[in-house]
């Protein structure tokens, strides 16, 4: 769980100096300019991908996360979790929800594991995407694996972070995807660099090249061309 949280939500109590200026912060910390042009697909991942361990991955990482956001809260306000199934046997999600605490308003960390058969509207488009595995009439078996965050916090000091991270299946072989991104009220620039930096570090375990490509993907989507700036301080997206 990023420090920031936990120092900001202990300086709520301090009167903010500034809004964010995210058009400022985004020249310094957030806004590579690599290739900027229309978001290209994600690579396609090797087909011997382990969906049953890909699971259990999100399974263990919703419980870590869980556990270190209950404690970070510090109120004793605790997730309250939902599973629902899908009918057949076609899968199952697992919604869990933490409201009213100190440091979240509200928070979010869901898992849905679903199979089922690709329509003939999402086949094609993902072929049109250059998907050239997928069959645009539709009719291949499919399987997905996703776990998703949403947190948002009590106090305006405190930003709002969003991420995800995804496995799709289908015609043997399969994609990773996600994302994580950030976007505070009031813009602290050590937070910025704090949390631009980690996701850096973490990229640059496997290729110095990853970072860039992965933010400037974040920054085109978060870019509102009717105000010419990013919205928040971006992140990154595979």
């Amino acid at each position: 769980m990023p420090a920031f949280l936990l120092r900001r939500n202990v300086a709520a109590r301090q009167e903010p100096s500034h809004r964010g200026n995210y058009q400022t912060t985004a020249a310094r910390f957030t806004r590579v300019a690599v290739r900027r042009g229309a978001a290209t697909a994600p690579e396609q991942a090797p087909a011997a991908v382990d969906a049953v361990a890909f699971e259990s991955f999100l399974l263990d990482t919703q419980k870590q996360i869980l556990a270190e956001a209950e404690h970070l809260d510090g109120s004793g306000q605790k997730f309250l979790t939902d599973r629902w199934e899908r009918p057949n046997g076609t899968g199952y999600g697992i919604t869990c929800v933490l409201e009213g605490g100190n440091l979240l308003e509200k928070a979010a960390a869901n898992i849905s594991i679903i199979k089922g058969t690709l329509s003939a509207a999402r086949a094609q488009s993902m072929s049109s995407r250059g998907r050239s595995q997928i069959d645009p009439a539709g009719g291949q078996p499919y399987s997905a694996a996703a776990l998703s965050l949403v947190f948002h916090p009590v106090h305006p000091l405190v930003p709002t972070l969003r991420a995800d991270v995804r496995l799709f299946q289908v015609a043997g072989c399969s994609w990773f995807g996600g994302g994580c991104d950030l976007t505070p009220s009031y813009l602290f620039e050590q937070d910025a660099a704090e949390f631009h930096g980690y996701w850096q570090g973490v990229c640059g375990k496997y290729s110095p090249e990853l970072y860039a490509e992965h933010k400037a993907w974040c920054d085109r989507y978060f870019f509102i061309p009717a105000r010419k700036e990013h919205r928040g301080i971006g992140g990154l997206f595979f």
